[in-house]
């Protein structure tokens, strides 16, 4: 079930990128999370699932209390970017993207119905974590 959720939440990440007005290159795997089909394991991974844990009971109805959750596990505010919590006819989504910037990857993840997912991947070529519009955390 967990991988099902990874391949929707790389999914929904690149329809994202497709309103993006510059095209951002897809990340590739890295060498550590190659062996995972691109995923690298939460056990194996402690920040991962710190990071995870940390979106566990949260809604896309409230990204303040996401990303101050995000803050409370340790990640820094400005590390942070999401999704908009409403779509482009003003209704509340049903998913919501949320990334960490880590060094040269990020750490990605998703809140909606059903269980939070995250994953690890490079980070995009512009620096970034999640395509197309974004709000960034100051």
């Amino acid at each position: 079930m967990r991988q099902l959720a990874a391949v929707a939440l790389v999914g929904v990440l690149a329809l994202v990128g497709c309103a993006a007005e510059e095209p951002s290159p897809v990340p590739a795997p890295s060498p550590s999370d190659a062996q995972g089909g691109g995923q690298v394991d939460a056990a194996t991974d402690p920040e991962l699932e710190a990071f995870r844990a940390a979106l566990e009971g949260h809604s896309p109805a409230d990204p303040a209390a996401l990303v101050a959750a995000l803050e409370a596990a340790g990640f820094e505010r400005s590390a942070i970017e999401r999704t908009r919590e409403l779509d482009s006819l003003g209704e509340p989504v049903t998913f919501l993207e949320v990334a960490v910037r880590r060094g040269e990857s990020c750490l990605l993840g998703q809140v909606g119905e059903g269980e939070a997912t995250a994953l690890r991947a490079d980070a995009l070529g512009g620096g970034r974590c999640l395509v197309g519009e974004i709000v960034t955390v100051d």
